[in-house]
């Protein structure tokens, strides 16, 4: 196939993409205006969602802001519930950032917003339409995947030169 071919595919694909999130984003919107929490809050949360858990440290390198910025948003996380300070088991000087239960459900249905009307719209397609998603869906996993692999091997690379 070529090159002007998979650009025209592409680009249909992305624009059909960008009219879903469109027509999707008032299911996905509910959750984030239901959590009432600042743009830094939220990129905390969906880190440590994604991680498991990070230092102060990772949280201000991912931020791009000071310790004591990052220590601010942490508190407030904390007042309201959403995440934990704890020891970090092997370094004793170290404050690991976690998620509580109500963090992990605040980050759960922000994620996973908009499913039900996703599931109640794929109910209207037939069982071969819906083989055709599946399959495409896994493709799409499967060069995701591969390309955050990539992703993750560059810098070992980069350090092994």
């Amino acid at each position: 196939m070529a090159d002007e071919d998979k650009d025209r595919l592409i680009a249909k694909i992305m624009e059909t993409q960008r009219r879903l999130q469109y027509l999707f984003a008032h299911d996905r919107s509910n959750p984030l205006f239901d959590a009432h929490l600042t743009m830094p809050q939220l990129k905390i949360l969906l880190m440590l969602g994604a991680g498991g858990g990070a230092s102060g440290q990772e949280l201000q390198r991912f931020m791009g802001v000071s310790l004591a910025t990052v220590t601010g948003i942490v508190d407030r996380l904390v007042a309201h519930d959403l995440v934990e300070r704890h020891e970090d088991p092997h370094d004793r000087r170290v404050r690991r950032v976690v998620l509580t239960a109500h963090g992990r459900q605040t980050v759960e249905r922000i994620i996973m917003a908009g499913t039900d009307r996703q599931a109640r719209v794929l109910r209207r397609m037939s069982a071969p339409e819906l083989e055709v998603i599946v399959r495409a869906t896994e493709l799409l996993v499967t060069a995701v995947e591969a390309d955050v692999a990539e992703e993750r091997a560059e810098p070992v690379a980069e350090n092994l030169h």
